[in-house]
């Protein structure tokens, strides 16, 4: 039976454990917050005192963390998944980093004998509580097969998409997205208010024709309804995403125009206090922009 150390038991990460669980798999967690820890527990899971500790008791090793920087840790520590694997791991990042971070922790895999693979999910809570995230990575396909069994107990779609860092690329895009998307659609909603439409009006005819999408139908009621609080995806998370598509930008020399607009938008919502609101409110501070009170206020 193939062991999995799973660092980073959050919000998307202690879902996608249980269903390794579900799957057969054993699983060793590794997580700052002892309450998380304390839940994978009850689902069955042991509990590691570090990612080395929890890489060193297992055969691969998946992380699902926030940043680049906890990524460095979580990897390059004495108390690290390279200082805690023997040869012949395998470490699996799905967070969503920059490609250097994820291009780092490869190179220092690599020279202590241990597999790497860049694999990201798309995705929310969810999905990842119902096994069905869209998972894809990048690396060598030897070392995706081997994981691919695992990436299956976590989602109904796995996909390699090539060599090297293309899946943290990838993830990017999609980040890209739906900054971009959401930004668009405040916009768009802000101005038809403006002009006398109501949201529900608005949503309901795009969302039956040929402007209608996936993302939009996901969004329909959260945008009908205002459900801003306690999100799947906040405005702090896609802003920090969005700072990795710029700075990366910035080294690759591409111009980003429309999503450096909307990462200003999303600056405006994190200044004036809805930082831990739902993406899609940033059709509020579209809506303070073209002047237009609160829903009770009118």
């Amino acid at each position: 039976m193939t062991t999995i150390a799973f660092i980073g038991l959050g919000r998307m990460g202690l879902p996608m454990a249980r269903n390794l669980l579900r799957a057969g798999f054993r699983v060793v967690g590794s997580d700052i917050d002892p309450k998380r820890l304390a839940l994978l527990a009850e689902a069955g899971g042991a509990v590691a005192t570090s990612p080395g500790d929890a890489a060193g008791r297992a055969d691969i090793s998946l992380s699902m963390i926030m940043n680049d920087a906890i990524l460095r840790s979580v990897a390059l520590d004495d108390t690290g998944v390279l200082k805690g694997a023997r040869r012949g791991h395998l470490y699996c990042d799905l967070s969503t980093v920059s490609p250097a971070a994820s291009a780092e922790v490869s190179a220092a895999a690599g020279a202590t004998g241990i597999g790497y693979l860049c694999a990201k999910v798309a995705g929310s809570i969810g999905l990842a509580e119902s096994a069905k995230l869209t998972l894809f990575a990048s690396g060598a396909l030897a070392d995706f097969d081997r994981a691919r069994a695992a990436f299956a107990a976590m989602a109904a779609t796995v996909v390699h998409v090539g060599e090297g860092d293309a899946a943290a690329y990838l993830k990017l895009v999609h980040s890209l997205i739906v900054g971009a998307y959401s930004a668009m659609i405040g916009e768009a909603l802000a101005f038809g208010q403006k002009g006398g439409l109501s949201i529900d009006t608005m949503v309901d005819v795009l969302e039956a024709g040929p402007l209608g999408s996936r993302q939009l139908s996901l969004k329909a009621p959260v945008l009908k309804r205002r459900l801003f609080d306690d999100p799947p995806s906040d405005i702090d998370t896609a802003a920090k995403d969005v700072d990795i598509i710029l700075e990366t930008a910035r080294k690759d020399r591409v111009p980003l125009p429309l999503i450096s607009a909307a990462r200003q938008v999303m600056a405006f919502a994190q200044a004036t206090g809805g930082g831990k609101r739902e993406i899609y409110s940033v059709l509020e501070a579209f809506e303070r922009l073209a002047g237009i009170g609160p829903p009770e206020s009118r």
